[in-house]
Formats: structure tokens, sequence, C-alpha cells
């Protein structure tokens, strides 16, 4: 079991690596660039992997909903299961665009409105700014220790800003 999961781990590192090194699809078509007013506007997303807990390894997953604006601002909330243990949580956060379409989302979880962790997430828009994917890089809990993850995050635009 310990031997399935490992392996399932990597292929999530790997799976991440391939698909954070290719262009994307705006810069591709050469046409556009991104900026935070072209992502600004109501998205839902959902999200998959690992944490690795002292204990060992749990599945962790969300869907959810979020909107930003374009002076960064990021809120948001969603259903979170983490080892099964479902939990709504809202989000406040920033988030950063590059004009090549990544960006950075840094962002405050709480739930029944305590902070429970700090999540960075790597993000990479595509389609004209219609699409997101992205991996959390890191987890910081409210002691300051952090939480290895393997998770990959996928958005779609919802609504206009």
């Amino acid at each position: 079991m310990v031997r399935k999961l490992a392996a399932l781990v990597f292929v999530f590192a790997v799976f991440a690596t391939v698909s954070a090194g290719r262009p994307s699809a705006a810069l591709a078509s050469g046409s556009s660039s991104c900026s935070l007013a072209s992502v600004a506007g109501s998205w839902g997303f959902d999200y998959n992997g690992v944490g690795i807990l002292p204990t060992g390894p749990v599945p962790i997953g969300a869907v959810g909903r979020f909107h930003t604006d374009s002076a960064g601002n990021f809120v948001g909330s969603e259903t979170n299961s983490l080892a099964g243990v479902a939990a709504f949580q809202t989000i406040t956060g920033t988030i950063t665009i590059h004009s090549d379409c990544s960006g950075l989302l840094v962002a405050n979880v709480y739930q029944n409105g305590q902070l429970v962790r700090m999540s960075v997430v790597r993000l990479q828009y595509e389609n004209n700014s219609n699409d997101v994917q992205g991996m959390f890089t890191k987890v910081t809990l409210p002691d300051g220790s952090t939480l290895p993850v393997v998770i990959t995050i996928a958005g779609k635009r919802t609504g206009d800003s």
C-alpha cells in the first residue's frame, strides 16, 4: 500500500513538472498576454492530491469558487476534504499575474473564522484567460510548520468581473 501511494505521489510530481514547463495556450498563439484585468472575474475550481502527514500520506480534494478583481484581490470558498473529513472553508488572498499568463496566489484559508493554513499556488492561465491550472508549492499551518503536499488545481471562468 505504501509503495502504491509513493508511486502515486511520484506520478503527480512528474505530471506537475511536465505540465508547468509547457507554454500557455495564449502565448502559443502569440496573440495575447495576461494581466490582473484579463483574469479578473468569477471562477469555479477543483483540486486533488496528497498531503504528507507525520502518520503518512492522506488524500486531499476540494471544490469551490473564487473571485478576483483587477487589483489582485482574491476571495472564495470551498468544500475541502482531508482524509475523508469534509469542511467548509473561506479563502482570502492576493494574486499576481505575469504577461506570460503565469501567476502566483497567496491565500489564507479559514474554517469557522479561524486560520487553518496559508497556501501558495503557482498558476498558469490558458485559453484566453478562461482556464487556469496550478500546483500548490507551499502549505503553512498556523503554528508556522509546513505540510508537504502534491496538489494540482484546475479552474474555469464562470462569469465576468
